[in-house]
């Protein structure tokens, strides 16, 4: 069935994961170029079958504006993404040749929009890469950096030693031609110092001697956490100190919040394994995109909170989603550059 029939359908016919799949073929056929005037009409009918008909392809026409240029980045070698590309052109000339107001509204309304979103993100897609399918231009200048699912062992001196966990970025900072610290420009690492060390990040700065830690720099937040001995946070003009198993989090705007933990559990990444523990599902699949290439992306925003636990291997991620999706009965569309979408 094509989406021309499908239209003809009223919503009694159609179950929420067809209707999605025929949103999702409007969308790719009214970003492939190929829509003609009496597309649109066709399509105006389809969203006032139902109110289900209309959400469905507001959902859709969303997540194309989402991944539109990441999908066109990542897939350069996929013909329907270089037909959607060049539909991009000839978009342009079409706004400014266009004869009527009808034909250009229709053509904005239906295609512009998912156009001109990844025309408009291409120009900024190395400093605020989209979905974070690829490093941003800091990171790119960083001293060492790791790739999706890479982890890379660092001995700066013979006194310090660090892990780069997946998708990290630093820069290290020198005096005299030795090292004595690093940024953290993102990602997470773990430190082993028998001497003094410090690794700034976000708008604080931890320094170490005789220690073990390690330090998570996601968006706007920093984990500390003190494996053994004690390190010392420099913070807005104070300083926090912390022994072993205990963690600090800060961030730009929040207060820091020190806390008892585990130091061992959260660890897990070190042995190869991601560990949750009721943990909301949209933060789990937050960290499952930091560990695998492409994007896993959760369409239900109203499963964000459910709790999730369990313990997955980072080499295996595949069998993660495959139980999130059984788990809270999802459906999965794979898109190129290995973009999951759960819905």
């Amino acid at each position: 069935m094509n989406v021309f029939e499908a239209q003809e359908m009223g919503p009694q016919d159609r179950d929420g994961s067809s209707l999605d799949a025929d949103a999702r073929a409007w969308v790719r056929l009214l970003a492939s170029g190929r829509a003609r005037k009496e597309d649109a009409r066709k399509l105006e009918l389809w969203c006032a079958a139902s109110a289900a008909h209309a959400a469905a392809f507001k959902q859709a026409h969303a997540l194309w504006r989402q991944l539109g240029t990441a999908a066109e980045l990542v897939g350069a070698g996929d013909p329907e993404l270089q037909a959607i590309r060049r539909a991009a052109g000839h978009e342009r000339n079409a706004r400014a040749a266009s004869a009527t107001r009808s034909a250009r509204r229709s053509r904005r309304a239906f295609l512009g929009g998912a156009v001109a979103a990844s025309a408009v993100a291409a120009g900024v897609a190395l400093i605020y890469p989209p979905l974070s399918l690829w490093p941003s231009m800091a990171a790119l200048r960083a001293d060492y950096r790791t790739e999706a699912g890479q982890q890379m062992q660092v001995a700066l001196t013979p006194d310090v030693g660090l892990l780069l966990n997946t998708r990290s970025s630093i820069s290290v900072r020198t005096r005299d031609g030795s090292p004595v610290g690093v940024d953290l420009i993102d990602g997470e690492i773990a430190v082993s110092a028998n001497r003094p060390f410090s690794v700034s990040a976000g708008n604080g700065t931890i320094a170490a001697e005789f220690s073990r830690f390690e330090v998570r720099h996601l968006g706007a937040n920093v984990c500390v956490t003190c494996m053994e001995g004690q390190v010392n946070v420099a913070l807005a003009g104070a300083r926090h100190t912390l022994r072993a198993n205990q963690q600090m989090v800060y961030g730009d705007d929040a207060a820091p919040v020190v806390a008892s933990v585990d130091a061992q559990q959260q660890s897990d990444w070190r042995r190869g394994i991601l560990s949750f523990r009721q943990t909301a599902l949209g933060q789990v699949i937050g960290e499952i995109n930091r560990y695998r290439p492409g994007r896993l992306v959760l369409m239900a925003k109203s499963l964000e909170q459910r709790p999730v636990s369990g313990r997955f291997r980072i080499d295996d991620l595949d069998k993660a989603i495959a139980q999130i999706q059984r788990l809270f009965r999802l459906s999965a569309t794979s898109l190129p550059g290995g973009i999951i979408v759960l819905a």
